[in-house]
Parts: structure tokens; C-alpha cells; sequence
């Protein structure tokens, strides 16, 4: 079996996705050239935004490298397509894998150019111009623009090559990046009214307590799902019943990868006008250390968690494959009436969902109103729900490779 193992299919696999994380590593720690990096390094530590952003996508936030940018644009061109799909547009659903994934690519290039003008703006000041001009703009300035876009883009390709030839998809590239950040995200929080805290032994076991009952309960509600009975006349089955499986965590984790940047947005806005009223109102209230600051933060994961749920599930597509199949659920008209019944039941999993991310991140927050370092624990339990879907995600696929290799052909 273990000589079987390493000819295998799945050993392949994930010697693969190893070999790309590890290329994900080297990647992160190539500085880019004409740049300050000790200074450039403080820059980016004392932006919220960013260091959030790197660390929910594998970026580099610690210094400016060839993978700062990280798997923000492939991750945010895949939702906007996904979301231009939902608009069932006749001629999209028409064209092929290829053009699909070219149309997906050039998304993500465009986000890569914004996400990388973005970065550059932060450390403008810090950039050693050589006073080589090419069409009035610093020569030292673009290398560093296209050496940022260029690093995006090969994380995009290295997201597709381990989707198609790896194992656990995308997100595993982005492990290293979270672990990493757990540590900084427990001890000195997000910014914006979450700051450094000080661990007592009673704090720690606290942590350590809550930690154990986040990680068990979610493993639990993420395996939770509702099973439709299909009836199927067109399809002979006498070993098991047919079924449409709807998840509780429909949404998976992509509401906690993208709400405290959402959050966190306002912020970096207001900073251009320091003294405007709309600055004014983002520093008294989007913050964590008030409640109207978590209300706001809150009301963003329930809103994501719907929105990711819908755009996963895509209801729409789904009652359409079910008619041209002939299948269709018992007392369900095909067509509308299906993809009405789809909606409730997806729509009440998912307000089950929202309910588990309010009370895993809204009660941490709440209670750091009166014990400031209680707040930090928010974070890190959404971090955890991102690894724990992550992880699952990879262990599932490992699963199914593994015991299709324990079967010979007859």
C-alpha cells in the first residue's frame, strides 16, 4: 500500500500543493528593489487596511516583496464573476471553460493594477527614486508597480495550477500567511480601537477554553447541511436515496475574509480629508471600541453571509439543470416554484449561519466594550472558522483521492 501511495495520483498531488506553497513562501520574502524597506516595513505596519488584507489572502504586509499583494485580485475576480453569473446572461452562459477563465484573469488584472496603486500610495515616500524619467514617471517607481502586478498575476497562476493539479484548491496557499498572522492579530489586534494586550494566566485560559469550544462547533456547523429528497425517474438507484444537499455554512468562509477590510475601508478614506466631517464621524464611530462601531461590523458579516450564500449556492442554475434533468423535489412544481422553495430553505440555513458568526465574533467584541482585552478574541475565532474551512476542505478532497486508490479495476 505504501509503495502504491507514492505512485499514486494523490501522491502527486500534494508533493504539488507542497511545492507551491513553499514557491508561495520564497515569493513573499523577494523584496522588491528600490525600495526603503526598514522604512517601508513601518509604513505598512501602521496601516490597518493592508496588514489586514495580506493576511486574509497570503499577501506580504511586514515589507514590501513580490507577493505583497498576494491572492486579492484572483480571490476578487472570482467573486465578481461569480456575481455577473448570477445575472444569467445568455451569451456568458454560452462560451467555454477557456474564454471563462480568460475573462476571469483579466479581472483579476485589473484588481491587481488598483490593489497595486493602493500599495504604492501607502509607501510613495519611500521609494528611491533614481531621477531616470520614462514619460515623466520615477524609473524606480514603475519597477515597483509591475514587479507588485507581476507577483499578483503568478499567484493567480499559481492558484489555477493547484486547483487543477494540486490538492485543497486556492485557499491552501493562504495557510501559511493566517497561521502567521494569529499571533500578531491575538497580541495587538486589527487597529482601530483593538490595541496591544497584555496575557495574564487567567486570560489564557480563557482563551484556551473558548478557543476549544469556537474550533468544535464549528467543525460541527461547518459538516451541517440540509438533504432535499430528489425524485429522479430517469436515474435507477436502489442503493440510496437521491438528495440535494444544501450546507448551513453555504457561505463558507468568505465573509470573515472580506468584513474587516469592508470595515476597515471608511478609515482609509477618511484619511485623505483628515479634517472633514465624514473623517470626523468614521473616527467617533467605526471602530471596535464602540457600539455603533459593532453594529456596523456586524451588520456586514450578516449582509456578506447572505450575499456569499446566494452567490455559492446560485439557485437560479441549479433549478435549471434540475428541470432539463427531469429530477425535481416531491410536492414541488418544477421552474419557479423550485427555485422559490430553494431560496427559503437556503435563506433559513443561512440566518442559521449568521447567527453562528454574530455570536463567535459579536460576543468578544461586546464584552471588550468592558474588558478591552477580551476584544482581540474576535479575530482570532474568525481566523480559526477560515482554517477549519480551509483545512476541511482539504482533508475532504484527500479522503475521497485516497480511497478511490484503495479500489482496483476489475
Amino acid at each position: 500500500m505504501k509503495n502504491k501511495f507514492i505512485h499514486s495520483e494523490l501522491f502527486s498531488k500534494v508533493l504539488f500543493t507542497l511545492m507551491m506553497v513553499v514557491l508561495m513562501e520564497l515569493g513573499r520574502q523577494i523584496v522588491i528593489p528600490s525600495l526603503d524597506s526598514s522604512m517601508s516595513r513601518q509604513v505598512l505596519e501602521a496601516s490597518p487596511l493592508l496588514r489586514n488584507l495580506s493576511a486574509l489572502t497570503g499577501g506580504q504586509a511586514n515589507y514590501p516583496s513580490l507577493f505583497s499583494v498576494g491572492l486579492g485580485p484572483y480571490m476578487t475576480g472570482m467573486i465578481l464573476f461569480q456575481a455577473i453569473q448570477l445575472l444569467d446572461i445568455d451569451e456568458l452562459n454560452k462560451i467555454n471553460d477557456y474564454k471563462r477563465g480568460m475573462i476571469q484573469r483579466w479581472i483579476s488584472f485589473v484588481i491587481a493594477l488598483l490593489q497595486t496603486l493602493q500599495f504604492i500610495y501607502t509607501i510613495r515616500e519611500h521609494i528611491n527614486f533614481s531621477g531616470i524619467k520614462v514619460w515623466g514617471i520615477d524609473y524606480n517607481l514603475i519597477v515597483a508597480f509591475f514587479v507588485l502586478v507581476a507577483g499578483a498575476m503568478i499567484v493567480a497562476w499559481m492558484s489555477d495550477m493547484i486547483t487543477k493539479y494540486g490538492i485543497g484548491g486556492s485557499g491552501v496557499l493562504i495557510l501559511p500567511g493566517m497561521i502567521d498572522s494569529i499571533p500578531r492579530v491575538l497580541l495587538y489586534g486589527q487597529g482601530l480601537g483593538s490595541g496591544a494586550v497584555f496575557f495574564t494566566p487567567k486570560l489564557w485560559l480563557v482563551l484556551v477554553i473558548s478557543v476549544a469550544v469556537v474550533v468544535i462547533f464549528t467543525i460541527f456547523i461547518n459538516k451541517a447541511e440540509l438533504r432535499i429528497p430528489l425524485q429522479r425517474p430517469f436515474v435507477q438507484n436502489d442503493f440510496s436515496e437521491s438528495y440535494l444537499p444544501i450546507r448551513v455554512l453555504a457561505a463558507g468562509s468568505m465573509p470573515f475574509m472580506f468584513t474587516t477590510t469592508v470595515f476597515m475601508i471608511p478609515s482609509y478614506i477618511g484619511s485623505f480629508v483628515p479634517e472633514g466631517e465624514f473623517n470626523r464621524f468614521v473616527q467617533n464611530y467605526v471602530a471596535f471600541d464602540n457600539p455603533v462601531g459593532i453594529l456596523i461590523y456586524c451588520s456586514i458579516i450578516v449582509f456578506l453571509g447572505y450575499v456569499f450564500s446566494f452567490m455559492n449556492f446560485q439557485t437560479e442554475r441549479l433549478t435549471k439543470n434540475l428541470k432539463k434533468s427531469g429530477d425535481y423535489i416531491f410536492n414541488v412544481v418544477p421552474g419557479t416554484a423550485t427555485r422559490h422553495y430553494l431560496n427559503q430553505r437556503l435563506f433559513h440555513l443561512s440566518t442559521v449561519a449568521n447567527i453562528f458568526f454574530l455570536i463567535i465574533v459579536g460576543t468578544p467584541l461586546i464584552v471588550g466594550l468592558y474588558l478591552p482585552e477580551i476584544t482581540n478574541f474576535a479575530f482570532v475565532f474568525a481566523n480559526i472558522l477560515i482554517l477549519i474551512t480551509i483545512i476541511d476542505t482539504t482533508m475532504d478532497q484527500f479522503k475521497t483521492m485516497y480511497l478511490r486508490m484503495r479500489y482496483d479495476l476489475l
